[in-house]
């Protein structure tokens, strides 16, 4: 394959971004036709200057180490998923911006399950918020279906802990490469959600975490998910927030606890009020 050879050249030492990579697509309709074009031809797409340009083409020459690299992924039981794969996931090409490629270790969201759903909030969250998002990783397996989460402290790993306390699978979205499991403390929860679901990235395995890359991570969370729970909000929390109003701006169902502050608020903004578990079986009824 290829292509997915030219789709890793052209993202990692190419530095084209995911909608980038669906300009080059769209133009020149296979990756490979991209290294046989000209600087003049590139450039002269939109927002593509001759520079970058240049350093599209010039990745042709990384190959090699493209080749060194699949060969540590497959060293590591690391696998991946290009845009043009067959098992991508149909649900998270409906986003603007979907990642061209995914590198994710263990069973990756292809087909099954019936449905999958969200569970996103606080790192800072209270008891009682960590006891909610137990419970409904609980329900949401125990009723067939995949908690998606980013193994963030807080909701995130509650809503994991809560999917596999139940023997369910669980999705871990990542904002770094598997090499970094960020927060450092997550590793052996990762390794656990690996064996009973998967853990998913857009980075290759050695980048280290960041803040925009913890943000961009949500729009796959949002992507990969039918519907989002907003379990609990702090003041600070501009990551769950994000992942609330991608949900809301993607035609996602999202879904808060009334329990939560900022209740209210999202209602006004088209969110529908849950007050726990014993509402699933609604919300899955329309998955």
């Amino acid at each position: 394959m290829d292509y997915r050879r030219h789709i890793i050249a052209l993202r990692e030492f190419g530095k084209v971004g995911p909608k980038g990579f669906q300009l080059l697509l769209l133009h020149f309709g296979s990756p490979d036709r991209v290294f046989s074009a000209s600087v003049e031809e590139i450039s002269s797409l939109p927002r593509v200057s001759r520079e970058k340009a240049e350093t599209i083409l010039a990745a042709e020459d990384k190959l090699s180490e493209v080749d060194q690299m699949l060969k540590y992924l497959e060293a590591n039981e690391i696998q991946v998923a290009t845009l043009l794969d067959e098992n991508y996931p149909e649900l998270l090409k409906q986003i603007d911006d979907p990642p061209p490629l995914l590198y994710f270790k263990g069973e990756f969201p292809n087909g099954e399950p019936a449905y999958t759903v969200a569970i996103v909030g606080t790192v800072k969250a209270t008891q009682p918020g960590i006891a909610r998002a137990v419970a409904l990783g609980k329900g949401i397996v125990s009723r067939g279906g995949i908690v998606v989460s980013g193994l963030a402290s807080g909701i995130d790993a509650a809503g994991h802990l809560g999917a596999l306390a139940n023997n369910g699978k669980t999705y871990a979205v990542l904002g770094s490469g598997f090499d970094n499991i960020y927060p450092p403390d997550h590793i052996s929860l990762a390794q656990n959600i690996s064996q009973h679901g998967a853990m998913i990235s857009e980075y290759p395995p050695k980048v280290p975490v960041n803040v925009g890359q913890l943000m961009a991570r949500n729009r796959i969370v949002v992507g990969l998910s039918q519907a989002v729970i907003l379990v609990e909000e702090s003041p600070d929390s501009e990551g769950s927030a994000d992942a609330a109003n991608r949900a809301l701006n993607l035609g996602r169902p999202l879904y808060v606890s009334s329990n939560s502050p900022s209740a209210t608020q999202w209602h006004k903004k088209g969110a529908l009020l849950i007050s726990g578990e014993d509402d699933l079986d609604l919300i899955l009824k329309y998955l």
